[in-house]
């Protein structure tokens, strides 16, 4: 919550302003945008962090003073101050980003964001981001423009237990004296058991570690601690708080461009950043000087942090909203993202947040009528976002069977599907694609993805598809991209194989020395590596085809760069598979990974033509597919190229006739997986046995 405190010249301050916590938001939601837009500043997601600190610092001081000064807390006038504070802008945002996401996404993603709205309003982002395992830092295009609102959740939860908790300990005590040393004690019980249970949580379930309350509320608590000791802190020598400070700042901006995901969050990942926003903070509580710590007290820094709420709300949708308009998300994009998302927090502030948070509305006296209208008005808003949830947004689905080929015209063999992928990147205008490009993420995954991901490989049942009489049996294995080639491969042996699947998400069969998330993940993956080659060497199929995904050499522990050192390193490995498999298996055959494309429901919006969503296989494709052939050749196994099924010489389309390639940026959609059977059946005649 911004203090509205007036500033004095001189770096000396009016009791109450804070300009190096006004820096501090600056340097936090600029951290964030950053980070968010084109990566750089590996630890700006730490701003939210940092967030977190000031929070539980400014709310806990306010509480804190209230209690003292009253002898009570007043729970109407503290949630009166929140609405105002929080509401108007946050609901602004979601209203504009619904709107937004239907003009230019449409269908099932719409659907969702509108959900993602909805829960956004009662302040539960966290939790639905949670319980759907969504990935912060996932780069596949599927990030919802509202996924920021789950730290707003985080807050909104904490302020809903933090004062009902100072009241009670204040109802109790009676003293108002003792009120912070039981307070302290408190504050260190919840920041111990949060910090326990996030350091549990990052390992077992990183994605709910990074979204709880629970595994959270530790370092609002710190923020908590700093203001329950800001007696004891005026006495610091003014001598030895520049000092502090700049040590503060300096572990603040070590670990905003040196923390990245894989260093676990919230705990261990956050320590650092938390403990620096502590120190700088506790430097400046209890002085009226802050000249010292001039990059946080100038006036730039500190109009920044009096907008960096609604720069915090307005960054990401910009961010995805606009991301498809530029090739690349470099030095270009990150200033159309500043300017754009300045602009309308710079208006949004100065006509909504500013004006409404100091208005008389809610306020005692403002009349019947203002409440009566701050009722109508709230139940329209969450009417109209619960609405946009349920309502379909879908664009049209039916396509006629001239506008483009589908399904019935699948190309028999590699030549016809070149001809109709060259075709298809000559097209300068968007054809009614089937599902709608909003739709893909959820219409367009193979069947198989239900059964298969993963597959249990101790269920003979599981990841199965049998056909009567069938003589011969074929595995696939792999990752998720071999849960879209058990659809092909089915498609392309027919009626007289069996087809089991021994895949697992994120787990290549390749075992290649790699990180995980978490080390239960690793150890996860090992376990199926290993129990999918002891089924194949149980049951000794006629055929097993292996294909993962090409990226995971960006991942090597060793460091190396993936077109070179990790390549190699994956090409030795992926040579021990080969050599494993050859002593149980009929025929082993590599498949090449699909090329990383553009998503579609990110891409294909308005003004933007078919052309410039095609991206073509970059520097690490290409040097996985040489690692990956020069194994095959090793061991004498085919090596299928797929590289053909998703590019032509004029480039690499995303769609052919009414058909998506891929459901995302890599997996192959249901509808083309079934029309790459034939091409595959090709491929394999003559290694196989086909009738």
């Amino acid at each position: 919550m911004q203090n509205t405190s007036t500033p004095v010249s001189g770096g000396v301050r009016k009791p109450g302003f804070r300009r190096d916590i006004q820096g501090l938001r600056a340097v936090a939601v600029l951290a964030v945008i950053v980070n968010h837009a084109v990566g750089a500043l590996t630890g700006g997601f730490l701003g939210v962090d940092v967030f977190f600190v000031i929070s539980g610092f400014i709310i806990t001081a306010l509480l804190i003073r209230e209690v003292e000064r009253t002898g009570r807390i007043s729970f109407v006038g503290f949630y009166k101050r929140r609405v105002k504070r929080i509401l108007p802008a946050a609901t602004l945002v979601l209203i504009v980003t619904v709107v937004a996401s239907y003009i230019l996404i449409g269908g099932e993603r719409a659907r969702q964001i509108a959900g993602d709205a909805l829960a956004a309003t009662f302040f539960v982002s966290n939790w639905r981001f949670a319980a759907a395992g969504t990935d912060y830092w996932a780069d596949d295009g599927t990030t919802s423009p509202l996924q920021h609102y789950w730290s707003l959740g985080v807050e909104e939860q904490f302020y809903i237990v933090w004062p009902l908790l100072i009241a009670l300990v204040a109802l109790i005590l009676h003293r108002r004296r003792a009120l912070k040393p039981v307070l302290a004690v408190v504050l260190l019980l919840i920041a111990g058991a949060s910090v326990l249970w996030a350091a549990h949580e990052t390992d077992a379930a990183p994605m709910w570690a990074y979204f709880s309350t629970l595994t959270r509320a530790w370092e609002l608590a710190v923020g908590a601690l700093v203001a329950v000791g800001a007696s004891q802190l005026g006495r610091i020598p003014q001598a030895l708080r520049p000092y502090l400070a700049w040590v503060g700042i300096a572990a603040l901006g070590y670990a905003l461009v040196t923390v990245s995901e894989s260093d676990g969050m919230p705990v261990p990942g956050a320590i650092v950043a938390v403990l620096a926003t502590a120190l700088i903070i506790a430097a400046g509580t209890g002085s009226d000087d802050e000249s010292a710590v001039w990059p946080l007290s100038n006036r730039v820094s500190s109009y920044i942090g009096d907008i960096s709420y609604s720069l915090y709300l307005w960054h990401l949708p910009v961010i995805v909203f606009l991301g498809p308009y530029f090739a690349h998300h470099e030095r270009r994009f990150l200033l159309s993202v500043l300017a754009i998302t300045a602009l309308l927090s710079i208006a949004s502030y100065h006509l909504v947040e500013d004006p409404i948070r100091r208005s008389a509305w809610l306020e005692r006296g403002a009349g019947r009528p203002s409440h009566l209208f701050t009722l109508a008005a709230s139940v329209v808003v969450v009417s109209l976002i619960a609405a946009t949830s349920v309502v379909t947004f879908a664009r049209p689905a039916e396509v006629s069977a001239s506008s483009s080929p589908a399904v019935s015209d699948t190309p028999d063999t590699q030549a016809e599907l070149t001809e109709v992928l060259a075709d298809a990147g000559e097209a300068e205008e968007w054809p009614a694609l089937d599902p709608a490009p909003g739709d893909l993420s959820e219409r367009a995954r193979v069947d198989e993805k239900t059964e298969c991901s993963p597959a249990d490989v101790r269920d003979p049942e599981s990841c199965w598809f049998p056909s009567d009489g069938a003589e011969h049996t074929a595995f696939v294995m792999g990752d998720s991209t071999a849960i879209t080639l058990i659809s092909t491969v089915r498609h392309a042996l027919g009626d007289d194989w069996n087809v089991r699947g021994t895949t697992k998400p994120a787990c290549p069969q390749v075992e290649f020395d790699m990180w995980f998330p978490t080390e239960a993940e690793g150890e996860s993956c090992a376990a199926h590596q290993d129990a999918a080659l002891q089924l194949v060497a149980e049951e000794r199929p006629d055929v097993v085809f292996v294909q993962d995904i090409y990226r995971h050499v960006t991942r090597a522990n060793s460091d190396a760069e993936p077109e070179e050192g990790a390549a190699v390193e994956w090409a030795l490995a992926t040579s021990e598979l080969l050599a494993e498999l050859q002593k149980h298996a009929g025929t082993v055959i590599l498949v090449q990974s699909p090329p990383k494309g553009a998503v579609l429901a990110e891409c294909a919006v308005p003004g933007k033509s078919p052309e410039a969503c095609e991206m073509a296989p970059d520097e690490i494709y290409d040097a996985v597919y040489e690692a990956e052939r020069a194994a095959a050749q090793t061991a004498g196994v085919p090596y299928v190229e797929t590289e053909e099924w998703y590019c032509a010489e004029n480039g690499c389309p995303t769609f052919v006739g009414s058909v998506a390639l891929k459901h995302d940026d890599v997996h192959t959609s249901k509808l083309y997986a079934e029309m790459l059977g034939p091409v595959l059946r090709e491929a394999v005649a003559g290694i196989v046995p086909l009738e």
